[in-house]
């Protein structure tokens, strides 16, 4: 009799089993997975569970209805992750709330200062010049037509991931961290630095003048004059750094500058210096994505933005400002559904500008 029902007890767990693999099978749990089905039963139940979405289908008047909620509830800090999450904070200064257009202002001081009498006033006589340049923050957007059940593999993949932190990601947050991520490395590798304003283009190059831009107006409007380096190169481009770096006015070579090169000239740095000299460049050694020129308190900047420009760029991390308005009335985030698909529409600003261009507080080399 006890045998009996041992074997009644393992036959009913046997049909349990695989009653479960059917079920999960039949709703798209791989078959890979090690843990089908425990994790297939819990995962479905989890799943469907999830704002209310249906495991094997989306309810797209669901889904953008929770999009709505998500957006209403955390537009700001999700437009400021896009504008202000992009790691740059250490090369430039950041600027929000900049509407439209806001005056760098510069002032230069000629001489002031000469041997005293106790008589007479000698005023120096235009001592002050006032400058101001534009920090323009210019309006972009993304559009963008979204396939939830597309999205939805990518979505149950980094859920069912051995060891991943995203098991209770809503579908929601989910589309926006893709969304947040790409609009982060298209301002930062297409627009920030190499980006040529146009109205009527379609592109993230579009969206503003990048600094590299800027600069090449300057150049060629003459107002910046650039060291001639000719090419650098794997061989020359230790000595060729310094060449720019000597052209900074002595007053900025006492307080701590930068030096945005590419992720190219910036390989060619580091290994030139470590065969010439050794990899160790003070106590602190070779810092990743940053090195010292010797000597002074000058840092080499590995910027990816630059792509692959040779263009050299020597200032203090303060005369570079980038500007966005994270909490406009003008920036929003929306959706609405259509047919089986979604709209997602972002509107945002933001620009970049040099406060100073001068010989003393700028120095670049002639290579584009």
């Amino acid at each position: 009799m006890r045998t009996f029902k041992i074997l009644n007890i393992i036959t009913s767990l046997l049909l349990l089993v695989a009653g479960s693999i059917f079920v999960s099978q039949a709703a798209g749990v791989p078959e890979a997975a090690p843990w089908l089905f425990g994790g297939g039963v819990v995962y479905n139940l989890a799943y469907a569970g999830q704002e209310g979405l249906a495991f094997s289908a989306f309810d797209i008047s669901a889904l953008n209805t929770a999009l709505g909620a998500y957006f209403r509830k955390d537009k700001d800090v999700l437009i400021s992750e896009m504008l202000l999450g992009m790691g740059i904070e250490d090369r430039m200064e950041v600027w929000d709330d900049v509407k439209d257009e806001v005056p760098l202002p510069n002032l230069g001081i000629d001489d002031l200062v000469k041997p005293a009498n106790n008589t007479t006033f000698t005023g120096t006589a235009s001592s002050l010049n006032f400058g101001a340049r534009i920090l323009k923050a210019r309006r972009w957007k993304v559009d963008l037509l979204l396939v939830p059940g597309d999205l939805e593999k990518s979505w149950l993949g980094s859920k069912m991931k051995k060891g991943t932190s995203n098991v209770d990601v809503p579908f929601e947050q989910f589309i926006m961290d893709y969304i947040i991520a790409k609009v982060q490395e298209n301002i930062r590798l297409k627009a920030l630095y190499k980006g040529v304003y146009n109205a009527a283009g379609t592109t993230p190059t579009d969206i503003m003048d990048g600094l590299l831009t800027l600069i090449t107006a300057e150049i060629t409007a003459t107002t910046v004059v650039p060291i001639v380096t000719g090419a650098i190169t794997s061989a020359n481009v230790i000595d060729k750094l310094e060449l720019v770096y000597d052209g900074l006015g002595e007053a900025y070579k006492s307080v701590p500058t930068q030096m945005l090169v590419s992720p190219t000239i910036f390989d060619w740095y580091v290994r030139k210096y470590r065969l010439d000299f050794g990899g160790n460049m003070d106590y602190s050694g070779m810092q990743v994505g940053k090195v010292n020129i010797d000597g002074s308190l000058c840092t080499i900047v590995r910027e990816a933005g630059f792509g692959s420009s040779q263009r050299v760029v020597c200032t203090p991390k303060q005369n570079i400002v980038y500007g966005v308005d994270s909490i406009g009335e003008e920036n929003d985030i929306k959706s609405q559904e259509f047919e089986r698909t979604i709209k997602l529409m972002v509107d945002a600003k933001s620009g970049i500008n040099l406060k100073e261009i001068n010989a003393r507080a700028l120095a670049v080399n002639d290579q584009a």
